[in-house]
């Protein structure tokens, strides 16, 4: 059942650090990759496809591709219709590249898929097909000096786009974008690169008050319309989500004053995080994307780590703050009241807190051996799901 399935992504991303596409990653609870994903007589493998693949890109909502491994199994499985939009199909390198699957793969390439090899290492067999791969996916943690560049070389007389794989920093994406490959998955677009001496921009200021504001219980309607006035684009972007359909109030609201008596003052302090990690920071998209699921699948499972559910989301936010602000997650302190419980978890990943925060994060990277236990993998696969749709819709309502 697709119910028993646990799935996470993994972004995909160009040279430009824009989001092109997510590998899905998936498994039952017996540990293997689920054929009846691919059920053609089912809907179901179709929104559960685009539910995980949709972002908002520039006010738009787009469906961008799924990457799927396949198996020599799933290799000869019929495909539903749908599917050659919407997967990228990823030939694992354990499948062996004889007559009968090249002949399956040229089909499918004919059919319009895109075809990409997986865990890339050049073998002679795979010049049989080598003109229908659209896409080579190197794990460039694996192939390293010689070896690498022996497998560029071999691959230079194709017309064929270059991933590399498990890209963690910023030093290693420059590096390979200077080496000719054009598309990074991994989570480089997540490390903070801390400069020292650097001043925080206007927009990253407004950010890291609203951030302390939002975790000041003592917070005040007039000491949030201070801070938001800081940023005119900010208030003028929180008042049109305020008036927009995703409240549907009977009048127009035309103060944030107003809109804090309408909606309540958590309710907006949350709204203004949404909208400043909706284009208003220099930070990639993915990044804020990432944080809002991270803090939204934590208000989810709170209660299961004995945790608040608006600590819980704060928590999920400030888990980017080192990346968000350039600065060392030791000295968030300096900017931010923490309590001691919070500053733990997120230096040390220490305490109920901690627990939660790494398994969030452990889930929703494929991490799923990691995971603590505390929480049943169905409930944070739930969580996940309700996060990854809240912050379309988050962010669909930022963009109006």
């Amino acid at each position: 059942m697709l119910e028993e399935v646990l799935l996470a992504r993994q972004p995909i991303l160009d040279a430009n650090c824009e989001t092109i596409g997510y590998e899905l990653l998936y498994r039952d609870s017996d540990g293997c990759p689920p054929g009846e994903l691919f059920d053609g007589t089912s809907a179901t493998c179709q929104v559960l496809i685009n539910s995980y693949t949709g972002v908002m890109h520039k006010g738009n909502m787009r469906v961008l591709p799924a990457f799927m491994n396949f198996n020599e199994e799933l290799l000869f499985q019929d495909l539903p219709t749908f599917a050659v939009d919407n997967v990228v199909i990823e030939i694992v390198e354990d499948v062996p590249i004889n007559e009968r699957t090249s002949a399956r793969i040229r089909e499918l390439s004919s059919l319009g898929f895109k075809i990409a090899l997986d865990d890339f290492t050049w073998k002679d067999e795979y010049a049989s097909i080598m003109d229908v791969v659209d896409i080579v996916k190197v794990d460039v943690l694996a192939l390293k000096g010689k070896a690498l560049f022996h497998c560029l070389e071999k691959l230079q007389p194709y017309n064929l786009t270059l991933l590399a794989e498990k890209v963690e920093t910023l030093v290693e994406f420059n590096r390979f974008r200077k080496l000719g490959f054009q598309l990074f998955q991994g989570y480089f677009f997540a490390y903070p690169e801390v400069i020292e001496g650097q001043q925080l921009s206007g927009s990253k200021l407004t950010m890291l008050e609203l951030l302390s504001e939002l975790n000041n219980p003592d917070a005040t309607p007039e000491g949030l319309e201070k801070i938001i006035a800081k940023d005119p684009r900010l208030a003028v972007r929180l008042l049109r989500i305020v008036n927009s359909t995703t409240f549907s109030l009977q009048r127009s609201i035309s103060t944030l004053n107003e809109a804090v008596v309408i909606l309540g003052l958590n309710e907006l302090k949350r709204w203004a995080v949404v909208v400043s990690l909706s284009g208003t920071l220099d930070v990639t998209d993915e990044l804020c994307r990432e944080l809002l699921i991270r803090a939204k699948m934590s208000e989810c499972i709170a209660k299961e780590y004995g945790a608040e559910s608006g600590l819980a989301f704060l928590l999920g936010i400030l888990s980017g703050a080192d990346t968000l602000f350039s600065i060392p997650m030791e000295e968030l302190q300096n900017h931010i009241p923490l309590s001691e419980e919070v500053n733990k978890a997120l230096v040390l990943r220490e305490g109920e807190l901690g627990t939660m925060l790494n398994d969030v994060i452990h889930f929703s990277r494929y991490q799923w051996d990691s995971l603590s236990g505390h929480a049943a993998s169905s409930s944070l696969l739930k969580a996940q799901s309700e996060a990854i749709a809240w912050a379309i819709e988050s962010q669909q309502a930022a963009s109006t």
